[in-house]
């Protein structure tokens, strides 16, 4: 019976320690819960034990999935360790469905690796023509058509998935390439005075019913960093 007692009690403090953990955004606290605008984008912002977490308004996709512009900083000393696999998206139908943390980046570069590799073949078919009669048109037929195949650029690939999701994250500057792991937020370690920011991706389960349109909303965003989790709501 006493060892039972110890078992709930140490259950309970578990529980509200979890609790205590999580530090939620709902925008009743304009102090804890602050609006700033980050890089052109407004954003809420949560600072809690030397972490900043900002997060944008998220944008639901053609596919019903969520993109939302984050943003993560060490402004305290220490290091802040971000693992956007355990990041968790939940949507506003009654049964508060989980969306989780989807990789677009790698998804991205294995689309990028596919296209490359179907150029580079392409390319070696060209090299590779038999040179008979009238070679030299040939040759400069396979020249032009050379000139006309190019590697595929990784913001192409997101512009192109920002249109069809109607929403411009602004990620790209004119002028600039980037890559996915800077277009999408990754796993890494900040110390004081580091940040992170990309767009994340969350997606909802392969059998989910829910349907989201495009004008609908995220109900809640959980960011798991150094044990706590940053909610908005």
């Amino acid at each position: 019976m006493k060892t039972a007692t110890l078992l709930f009690l140490a259950g309970m403090a578990a529980a509200a320690q979890a609790q205590g953990n999580v530090i939620a955004c709902d925008g009743a606290d304009a102090v804890l819960c602050k609006a700033t605008v980050i890089e052109g984008r407004p954003m809420r912002e949560l600072v809690h034990d030397g972490t900043s977490v900002a997060v944008g308004k998220p944008v639901a996709t053609v596919e019903g999935d969520y993109r939302v512009f984050v943003r993560v900083s060490r402004v305290g000393p220490g290091k802040a360790e971000i693992r956007p696999k355990h990041f968790s998206g939940f949507s506003s139908d009654t049964a508060h469905t989980r969306l989780a943390f989807y990789d677009k980046a790698a998804e991205i570069n294995q689309r990028i690796r596919e296209t490359n590799r179907a150029q580079q073949a392409h390319d070696d078919a060209l090299d590779n023509a038999p040179r008979g009669t009238g070679s030299t048109q040939a040759m400069g037929a396979n020249k032009a058509a050379k000139l006309g195949l190019r590697k595929t650029n990784p913001n192409d690939v997101a512009s192109k998935q920002d249109e069809a999701s109607g929403s411009h994250g602004g990620a790209q500057q004119a002028g600039t390439i980037v890559t996915p792991e800077e277009l999408y937020l990754i796993q890494s370690t900040l110390r004081q005075g580091d940040f992170a920011e990309g767009i994340v991706y969350f997606k909802k389960p392969k059998r989910s019913k829910v349907h989201e349109g495009l004008s609908d909303q995220l109900d809640e965003i959980d960011i798991p960093v150094n044990g706590a989790v940053f909610r908005f709501q």
